[in-house]
């Protein structure tokens, strides 16, 4: 059985999530395009700024998920501290809305991001602990 350090798990949560969010991008573009179909422009402008806010907030977590895996993988601080800041930048403007997928997206992009900070908070308490 593969060991699965919590540096690992928390890479393979911000892809997850990180997935979701660009999934929801993708759906509130679907949504946006619907209401203007319809008739609604400016529900379609609004889905289409959620669609660009997801879109980018995605990318970026993606980003810093692979890049506190692998070039950051000395200071993984870093890596989750900007993970848990994209995820409440995406809850921020989520809000309760409709986007399950994106909220869904958002939590696991928080949990990558606490993963990638149990290693350094076990440091300090061991730290703390011999001092």
């Amino acid at each position: 059985m593969v060991h699965l350090s919590e540096t690992r798990l928390g890479y393979g949560f911000g892809l997850l999530g990180g997935s979701l969010l660009l999934l929801g991008g993708l759906v509130s573009l679907v949504v946006g395009f619907v209401d203007l179909v319809v008739g609604h422009p400016f529900g379609a402008i609004s889905s289409a700024g959620l669609a660009v806010v997801l879109f980018v907030v995605g990318a970026l977590a993606i980003f810093f998920a692979w890049l506190a895996h692998h070039d950051w993988s000395d200071r993984p601080t870093a890596g989750g501290v900007l993970l848990v800041v994209l995820a409440v930048i995406g809850w921020a403007f989520l809000g309760l809305g409709a986007n399950v997928v994106a909220l869904i997206g958002a939590l696991f992009v928080f949990l990558g991001g606490v993963l990638f900070l149990v290693e350094p908070a076990k440091r300090v308490a061991l730290a703390a602990a011999t001092a």
